[in-house]
């Protein structure tokens, strides 16, 4: 046992947290009982600067932390073998997915669309899914201009496709459930009903896209909710507390660039110590660009990330975070949240995005 001095801004929570004391109404109790019986802690507790409070020290910590499991009172959620568990087939359903832009805090646009994953089979350590996009909004309204009408008459030509994804949560593979010949005949046929040289270049770049089995599976991988379902979120590691290691993965936040590479680490928030049984389990996922390459070079779909460049003053810089909420019980996915803020020159671009299932 230690004695220490509380500092401005100290709470039992955040010193608990610091500590690694799994809930912070032991450090009370902890104190009560060494403490002179007119230095009590009473509820509710507002610690003042200055004031002297018993915490435990050591091994103290690991005894008390066993008392607070033992008692099932833990505020945290501790990952078997040191990783979140990934109920592959649970990712299954229908999601509602919003994106914003602002720049310098004006919105520029928009958009909202539905998304169905359906689950189909499991071959080996491979899983398969159906992915199929839906119901497209921009700004709070259904658009029919002509261009518009032209991407969900292709779309509906296209989608659904299978992906596949491995037990690790990485998307591996990306197929057409009809015939490229079939789908290249049936885009070539809406040149009949958008006749302008516009709609029949769009037509013309689809079809030379739907055979280039590459370009199908990067395509489906930016997807920024396929990113978050099964990107490197899973593969990070926890050692035992609240926080994973760090580890890298490349995020398609900008549209039509390449992904940019983060540095990224998540974080298990605790229980509220007065929640109901069945509060969500959060995770917050932080993270900064790592990225040598400038703008240009992420525009310039050539230009790809060379593991040996360095990082320079012309590199992007740029931060992101986000929420994942789980089902505590069974760790179904919930709802992700996820920002993205980038200088540009003199302006600040950002990027709010939200995915909820059901």
């Amino acid at each position: 046992m230690i004695t220490y001095m509380t500092l401005p801004g100290d709470t039992l929570e955040k010193i608990a947290a610091d500590l690694k004391v799994e809930n912070p109404a032991y450090l009370k109790e902890f104190h009560n009982t060494y403490c002179a019986l007119h230095n009590r802690l009473a509820e509710p507790v507002q610690l003042k600067p200055g004031t002297l409070l018993h915490i435990p020290f050591g091994n103290e910590i690991n005894i008390l932390n066993q008392k607070i499991n033992d008692n099932g009172d833990s505020l945290y959620y501790h990952p078997p073998h040191g990783k979140i568990a990934y109920p592959i087939p649970l990712l299954g359903g229908i999601y509602t997915v919003r994106q914003q832009k602002y720049q310098d805090d004006s919105q520029q646009a928009s958009y909202q669309y539905r998304m169905e994953l359906k689950y189909l089979r499991a071959e080996k350590d491979d899983h398969f899914f159906s992915l199929q996009i839906f119901g497209s909004r921009k700004d709070g309204e259904e658009s029919d201009s002509k261009i518009s009408n032209l991407a969900k008459a292709c779309a509906a030509i296209m989608f659904p496709v299978e992906i596949r994804v491995n037990s690790a949560a990485k998307l591996t593979d990306v197929k057409f459930y009809h015939p490229e010949s079939t789908i290249k005949n049936e885009l070539e046929a809406l040149k009949s009903y958008f006749t302008d040289e516009i709609s029949a270049s769009y037509i013309d770049q689809l079809k030379k896209k739907a055979v280039e089995k590459g370009h199908i599976l990067a395509s489906i991988s930016y997807m920024l909710p396929v990113q978050f379902l099964f990107g490197a979120f899973y593969r990070a590691k926890y050692d035992g507390w609240t926080d994973s290691g760090v580890y890298h993965e490349f995020i398609p936040w900008l549209t039509n660039a390449n992904p940019i590479r983060f540095e990224l680490y998540n974080r298990i928030l605790p229980k509220e110590e007065q929640s109901e049984a069945d509060e969500p389990l959060k995770i917050i996922q932080s993270g900064k660009s790592c990225d040598y390459r400038n703008l240009s070079q992420l525009y310039d779909k050539s230009h790809l990330y060379q593991e040996q460049a360095s990082f320079n003053g012309r590199s992007v810089s740029c931060s992101h975070e986000a929420e994942y909420i789980f089902d505590r019980t069974d760790l179904v996915i919930q709802k992700i949240t996820g920002s993205f803020e980038i200088q540009i020159g003199d302006v600040t671009e950002k990027e709010f995005f939200m995915m909820e299932k059901g």
